[in-house]
């Protein structure tokens, strides 16, 4: 993947029918994570590791400006109105020629269009200013109920679960990976047994080049209640569309952001 932090201004507008990038700036799961992705690559964080808000940055404000670029240069309006099937129909649809996204696009275009399959690759996420850093796309997350009469059952089904999660690994077909280390022995080897030589490159990615959505700290309340409110990706649609300066976009949000997290630790959830 080419490192586009380093390429955008040598990059030529987007003329014609030419293939653009699909990075969204809307509220919705793709956009959230990849927009919090391309922030952790220039070394802007939503929170530091005690849930403090840090978004009000240089860093962050180099982020929005350079994603509004990207924009100008090399993606089309309908990324405002993306949805989380909008990377896949996209890409398979031959409209786009980068997304950031999991591995459902390769494994879709391998059953339906074996030709376009072959022409598409799996890499990290481009290395910014700071570092090449991404999020887990979706994790899972599992619940006992307080009314359950088989609270240690159930207990002792998610250790098991956790812990030997081999099946869930190949039956995904490497989408869902483990969360807890030796839950999946080999895990590079059996990634090389993929007929297409494609997925070894998930070891790597897993290991150094990911963190959760709250990174440095913890997903925490109020994390969650700012990515369900698309404040990040809103905070990078209002620069790209002219309506806001980099500063004033980042200003508010940060704003919002104090607003958010001052409620849940008001609450003791922080």
């Amino acid at each position: 993947m080419v490192r586009l932090a380093r390429q955008l201004k040598a990059a030529p507008k987007l003329k014609g029918n030419g293939h653009p990038i699909g990075i969204g700036m809307n509220n919705e799961l793709d956009s959230n994570m990849a927009l919090i992705a391309l922030m952790q690559c220039f070394g802007a964080y939503i929170q530091d590791e005690h849930a403090n808000v840090t978004l009000n940055t240089k860093a962050t404000r180099d982020a929005v400006s350079y994603m509004a670029n990207l924009y100008k240069r090399g993606m089309t309006s309908e990324i405002f109105a993306w949805q989380p099937a909008s990377n896949n129909n996209a890409m398979l649809a031959g409209r786009i020629s980068l997304a950031v996204n999991a591995i459902s696009i390769l494994r879709t275009a391998e059953q339906q269009n074996p030709a376009l399959a072959r022409n598409l690759a799996i890499l990290p996420v481009p290395k910014g200013p700071k570092q090449r850093l991404g999020l887990e796309h979706v994790m899972g997350v599992y619940v006992i109920w307080k009314f359950s009469a088989q609270k240690a059952l159930a207990k002792k089904f998610l250790r098991d679960q956790q812990l030997a999660y081999t099946g869930h690994f190949l039956n995904s077909k490497f989408y869902n990976f483990p969360g807890w280390p030796g839950a999946v022995k080999n895990i590079k080897k059996r990634l090389a047994k993929d007929p297409s030589g494609k997925y070894v490159i998930l070891d790597s990615i897993s290991q150094h080049a990911t963190a959760n959505v709250g990174f440095p700290g913890y997903s925490n309340a109020a994390i969650d209640e700012l990515f369900n409110a698309g404040l990040i990706p809103q905070m990078f649609a209002e620069v790209a569309q002219g309506n806001k300066s980099a500063a004033e976009s980042v200003r508010d949000t940060a704003g919002e952001a104090r607003r958010i997290f001052r409620k849940w630790r008001a609450k003791g959830k922080i």
